[in-house]
């Protein structure tokens, strides 16, 4: 008598189609993998050595009660150029692309490269008929190569990649209509958010302005930034013409200018991008103690090792104040944790509208302070190599007229928000959407 096997065998087509599909679920991962730890391109995670300045030399600047004052003082940059203009913004303000034009046809000779990100104006982007516009004057525009960037969200990108991406290309798409493939191309959350730019002073000298955010129009308020003037000038330009070589085949990108002498002074100052800006951070934070004040204002907080670094913070008696935009999901999230595990050492406060886009964090000692200011927000697509970011670190004394003025700003603006009580989300849902968002890449903060 013979025993019938329990079951049967499958069909061959079918074990065939599993084998596949198997084989192509490996591939995304591994796509994904890779393109979330490849190495990262030349210009990107930059930490400078740090230059010495004089408290003349730097200035920090905020437009809480001045609208328009970045970009006037940048528009004074270009007014006075006279060799090279090096600019990262998008959107690119309007009055600055007309200075932009006017010092061309002033000085034909001036080295002028603009480094964007290539979105559409349709998504917040520079209006492709101004970057046309500037390219016919002789003015060289980059617009930066994003899928050369680690992946912040692999699980996406790493299908796109091996599907539509073969075929989307944001160059050769109308800037101001949102297409299907614009909409799937968005959605990889790769961005150039660098916003500074640096010139010479016609004397000279050089000067170098990074902001929080890309200056808009002289009415808007909100956005900080740190003026610094002399030797930073050379890493920075180093590392943007970096970005616009493997961004771009044009031929006439000029050289970095030479260092400067070293100078005199009581400030350190450094150039930091993507994770040197995290590494930096957490570094100011974790000697941070008793009798020591954290005051930090973001747009956006969701960086798991910057919120431990604050927890210890508060935990070794630091005073810690946190100014935040509560539109922001990941914030109410944080807030709630840190206000529940800090155990009410910290205090937590909802920013007013004009101070929503203001990004820095200062850490005050009894003799020195140290301040971080730029582009980056406190978010693991920030932080974490993903984005292109931009900050400028400041290390000087407790009485330094830029860390005066830093903490005067944030005083005003922490003074001028709404408690955490008043927009206060505590839900258990609120919080693990943001954990789990955070943990895969799925974040849009």
């Amino acid at each position: 008598m013979t025993s019938e096997a329990p079951f049967p065998p499958a069909p061959r087509f079918g074990r065939r189609v599993w084998a596949v599909v198997l084989l192509l679920v490996l591939i995304w991962l591994a796509y994904g993998f890779w393109n979330s730890v490849k190495p990262m391109p030349a210009g990107t995670h930059v930490g400078s050595l740090p230059a010495r300045l004089g408290e003349s030399q730097v200035e920090f600047i905020e437009e809480g009660a001045q609208p328009g004052a970045i970009l006037r003082r940048e528009l004074a940059f270009v007014d006075r150029a006279e060799q090279m203009i090096v600019l990262d913004q998008c959107p690119l303000a309007r009055p600055l692309a007309e200075h932009l034009l006017a010092r061309r046809r002033q000085r034909p000779n001036l080295e002028i490269v603009l480094v964007s990100d290539p979105r559409g104006d349709i998504y917040g982007g520079t209006p492709e008929q101004t970057l046309s516009t500037l390219e016919a004057a002789g003015i060289i525009v980059v617009r930066t190569r994003l899928e050369r960037l680690r992946d912040p969200n692999p699980l996406y990108s790493s299908a796109w990649r091996l599907s539509v991406g073969w075929w989307s290309d944001p160059f050769d798409e109308v800037s101001d209509r949102a297409t299907l493939a614009s909409e799937l191309r968005r959605r990889n959350d790769r961005a150039d958010r660098r916003q500074l730019l640096v010139a010479d002073d016609g004397a000279g000298g050089w000067s170098s302005l990074i902001a929080s955010m890309a200056p808009r129009d002289p009415t808007t308020p909100g956005g900080a930034a740190v003026e610094v003037r002399g030797r930073l000038a050379r890493d920075i330009i180093a590392s943007e013409l970096d970005i616009a070589a493997w961004s771009t085949d044009d031929d006439r990108l000029p050289a970095a200018p030479p260092a400067e002498i070293r100078a005199v002074g009581s400030i350190d100052a450094r150039f930091l991008t993507e994770g040197a800006i995290a590494a930096a951070l957490r570094d100011s934070i974790a000697v941070a103690a008793g009798g020591d004040s954290v005051s930090v204002a973001a747009r956006a907080l969701g960086d798991r090792a910057l919120i431990h670094a604050l927890l210890h913070a508060a935990a070794r008696g630091a005073h810690v104040q946190l100014l935040l935009d509560r539109q922001v999901p990941a914030n109410q999230a944080v807030a709630a944790e840190l206000a529940r595990t800090g155990a009410g050492s910290i205090d937590i406060r909802w920013a007013a509208s004009g101070a929503a886009g203001t990004s820095f964090v200062l850490v005050q000692h009894r003799d020195d302070a140290w301040l971080d200011v730029g582009s980056a927000q406190l978010t693991r697509r920030a932080l974490d190599d993903l984005n292109l970011e931009a900050n400028i670190e400041l290390h000087m004394p407790a009485r330094a007229g830029p860390a005066r003025a830093a903490a005067d700003s944030f005083a005003r603006a922490f003074a001028g928000g709404s408690a955490y009580s008043e927009h206060a989300d505590e839900s258990r849902g609120t919080y693990w959407r943001y954990r789990v968002a955070e943990a895969t890449g799925l974040a849009m903060f």
